[in-house]
Parts: structure tokens; sequence; C-alpha cells
């Protein structure tokens, strides 16, 4: 069975409509109190939860399609394995969520709160991340293609070894940051902050726009930049001009 059109405000008719099926179609779940709700698959298809409270939510199978999210409440909820598709979570709250294995496409993520929340292997395509603070979230083994982390804290996050595609760091903490070996393809670096512990050795930067980054304080041993990068970073450290004419 297939529920549309509802409005749903509380976890006992929730539960009660979870019973007949588990599809839910343009249905309003605003501001709805729904703490300490458990399912064993729930599925969001173009359904309003702004400002829903899903604290403590037990949901193996969760998937949310073409939803509405903002300033929705996740606090310590277990749905890992989850699907997001095409969904906006603006300001929404993940403190201590686990998103284990979970799929993140096309969302919007901009200024919420990820404090000790786990993505361990989560796979994040076309999602923005602005302005999130990552500091201690855990997303080690995550998959990142076409990410938004423009203006994010990535403090000592470990990038090693990866190929990062379409990713956009401008103006992102990246202080203590493991970027060992990784290839840049198509990548903004634009202001990002960096310290003496982010790691740049190996690092392949020629897909990166690169301006106002102070990338030289980091550690570069070994890092492969086409000539007009390398003429930047000298410029803004030193103001020097390297001719590269005859």
């Amino acid at each position: 069975m297939i529920h549309q059109g509802l409005t749903i405000s509380g976890v006992d008719q929730l539960a009660g409509l979870v019973r007949q099926g588990v599809t839910f179609r343009e249905c309003n779940f605003d501001e709805a109190d729904l703490i300490d709700f458990e399912a064993d698959a729930l599925e969001l298809e173009h359904c309003s939860l702004r400002g829903v409270r899903l604290t403590n939510l037990f949901c193996p199978e969760l998937k949310l399609i073409d939803c509405d999210l903002h300033e929705a409440n996740f606090e310590r909820a277990d749905v890992q394995d989850a699907e997001f598709t095409n969904s906006e979570f603006a300001q929404a709250i993940f403190r201590g969520a686990k998103l284990n294995l979970s799929r993140l496409v096309d969302c919007d993520f901009s200024a919420c709160n990820f404090d000790g929340a786990v993505l361990f292997g989560a796979e994040l395509t076309r999602c923005r991340f602005r302005a999130v603070d990552f500091s201690s979230t855990n997303v080690d083994g995550a998959k990142f293609d076409h990410v938004d982390f423009s203006m994010a804290a990535l403090r000592f996050k470990d990038f090693k070894g990866k190929r990062l595609t379409g990713m956009n760091f401008t103006e992102a903490d990246l202080t203590g940051c493991n970027f060992t070996g990784v290839s840049f393809e198509e990548c903004h670096l634009a202001g990002v902050h960096v310290s003496e512990e982010t790691l740049f050795d190996g690092a392949d930067f020629r897909g990166a726009f690169i301006a106002a980054s102070q990338l030289e304080l980091a550690s570069l041993k070994g890092a492969v930049m086409s000539p007009a990068q390398a003429n930047i970073l000298l410029y803004e450290r030193f103001g020097i001009v390297v001719d590269e004419g005859s």
C-alpha cells in the first residue's frame, strides 16, 4: 500500500500506517514529533519534513527521494545503508547519527551539524556540504564525487591516494589533512586554509584551480603542478614573477 497526501504528526500514527505499507508520497511531516521511531523500512518520496524530529530513529532501510528536510533532527539516528536522493537538508542535525555505507546523491547538506556522526564507507555524489564542520565526523573509507565542501572544516581528514573529481574546497579548512598521492581533477582549491601538518606529498594539482591558497605552507614534496600554478604560488608568497619567455 502507498500512502499519499497525508499529514503525519506523531509516532503512533506513523507506526499504524507503516504496518499497512512503508511508502509515503507527497505527505506532510512538518514539525512532526517522531522521536524514538523504529521501522524495518521507510520510503518517502516528494514529502515535506521541515523541522521533523527523528531523534533516535532506527531504520535499516531508509529511502528519502525528492524530500524537503530543512532543519530536520536526526540526532543519534541509526540509519546505516540509507539512500538520500535529490533532497534538501539545510541546517539539519545529524549529531551522533550513524550513516555507515549510506548513499547520498544530489542532496544539499549546507550548514548541517554532523558532530560525532559516522559516514564510514558512505558514497557522497554531487552533494553540497557548505560550511559544515566535519572535525569530529568519521568519514573513513567514504567515496567522494563532485562534492562541494566550500567553507567546510575538514581538519585532519585522510584523502590519501584518492582521485578527486569535481571537488570544491573553496575556503575550506584543510588543517592537517592528508592528500598524499591525490590526483585533483576539475577541483577548486581557492582560498583553502592549510597548516604545516597538511600533506600534499606526491599530489597532482594539474587539474585544480589554485588561488590565494598559501599551499606553500603545507608539505608539497614531489607534488606536480603546471608552470602557471607554480607561478601563482611564487607570486602570492613572494611577489616573484617567473618569466617563461626566451
